[in-house]
């Protein structure tokens, strides 16, 4: 039993759940294109792909070849090496990376490295631009 003047534990969970503002059409509408826009990279492989790699991805497509990736995303740089190498040819436990970028040596410098996009980074990265241009690129990456 509740001692006297303490709510009990239903009175403290009403009102705990707001009433949501709807959202607008137009911001509705942008966030079914970026969904959309974002499916290319999602289909690249049978489990979901968390939203850091499509992020470090999409860096890597506006920043190639020398992005300063883990400065401009805010993550440290073993983490960026991390998800790089995902999205290139190795992912975790050595298992087979997405392949959409690849590591090359830099040029002039032997400890610097550039990230550059393979034919199949472009290609995805082309289906994302389609997609949020409002036209569809259904060319399956393989």
């Amino acid at each position: 039993m509740a001692a006297k003047g303490k709510a009990t534990s239903t009175d403290r969970r009403e009102g705990w759940l707001q009433e949501a503002e709807p959202i607008s059409a137009r911001d509705r509408k942008a966030v079914q294109t970026l969904l959309s826009a974002l499916t290319p990279i999602s289909d690249l492989r049978e489990r979901p792909i968390s939203l850091p790699f499509a992020v470090v991805f999409l860096s890597v497509v506006l920043n190639e070849p020398m992005g300063r990736y883990a400065k401009d995303l805010n993550m440290s740089r073993f983490a960026m090496f991390k998800y790089i190498r995902s999205i290139g040819d190795r992912g975790r436990h050595n298992a087979a990376g997405l392949g959409l970028v690849a590591i090359k040596p830099g040029p002039g410098y032997p400890v610097k490295t550039a990230v550059v996009l393979t034919d199949k980074g472009r290609a995805v990265a082309a289906q994302v631009f389609a997609r949020l241009r409002g036209t569809r690129a259904h060319k399956k990456t393989e």
